[in-house]
C-alpha cells in the first residue's frame, strides 16, 4: 500500500510538471507543427520541428527561462523550432532551468536529460544543414552564399572531440544563421546565377553552328 502511494504521488508530481511544460515549449512547438500540417509543408524545417518535439517530450522537467521562452515562442519569430535550436548551440543549457521543488535523483536526471539534448544539438543542426544541401540546386550554392559555413563545418571536424559547438560558435558571425534559415531565398539567388551561367555558356555554341 505504502508502496501504491508513492508511486501515486510520484506520478501526480510528473504529470504537474510535464503539463506545465506542455503550456510552454511544447505546446508552441505544437502550434508550428500544426501550421506545417494545414500547409501539407515537409522538408527540413518540418523535420526539425519533429525532431525537437520529441527531444523536448523526453525531457518533461525541463522549462525554458521566460526571457528565452518569449524569444523562441512570440509571434514575430520565423520558426521556433529554428530559434530554439540557435538558442540551443549559442546559449547551451543556460537556457533551460527546473523547477525549485525537483530535488534529488529527480533533478539530477533532468540535468542529464538537457546535457545529453544540447551535446546533441550539434548533430540536429548538422543533419538540417545536411537535408538543405541535399536540396539545394547547385553544389556550391550554399558555400556561396554562406562562405564562413564552410569553415565552421571544418572547425566541427577538427575540433568537436576538444570543444563544445558553443565554443566552436563563440565569436562567429551570427548571420551563419541569419543565412540559412532563408535558403529558400538562398536556393532562388543560386538558380538565377545557374541560368545566367548556362545561358551564358550556350551563346558560343549558337554561333558556331
Amino acid at each position: 500500500m505504502k508502496c501504491l502511494v508513492i508511486a501515486s504521488l510520484f506520478m501526480l508530481t510528473f504529470s504537474s510538471l510535464a503539463a506545465r511544460d506542455e503550456r510552454q515549449l511544447l505546446k508552441c512547438l505544437g502550434e508550428e507543427e500544426k501550421k506545417f500540417h494545414l500547409k501539407k509543408q515537409t522538408g527540413p524545417m518540418y523535420d526539425l520541428n519533429q525532431r525537437l518535439i520529441s527531444e523536448m517530450i523526453q525531457i518533461p522537467n525541463a522549462e525554458l527561462t521566460s526571457e528565452d521562452f518569449s524569444e523562441i515562442c512570440s509571434k514575430s519569430t520565423f520558426s521556433s523550432s529554428w530559434k530554439l535550436l540557435e538558442l540551443s548551440i549559442t546559449r547551451g543549457s543556460k537556457i533551460f532551468h527546473l523547477p525549485s521543488d525537483l530535488t534529488g535523483t529527480q533533478r539530477s536526471i533532468s540535468q542529464s536529460m538537457i546535457a545529453d539534448y544540447i551535446e546533441g544539438s550539434k548533430d540536429i543542426f548538422l543533419t538540417f544543414v545536411s537535408q538543405v544541401q541535399a536540396q539545394a540546386p547547385t553544389a556550391n550554392c550554399l558555400k556561396e552564399e554562406i562562405p564562413s559555413l564552410d569553415n565552421f563545418f571544418t572547425d566541427i571536424k577538427y575540433l568537436q572531440e576538444d570543444v563544445d559547438i558553443q565554443k566552436i560558435f563563440r565569436g562567429r558571425d551570427v548571420k551563419i544563421f541569419q543565412k540559412l534559415k532563408d535558403y529558400p531565398q538562398a536556393f532562388s539567388r543560386c538558380r538565377e546565377r545557374l541560368k545566367k551561367k548556362l545561358k551564358s555558356e550556350s551563346k558560343p555554341a549558337a554561333k558556331k553552328s
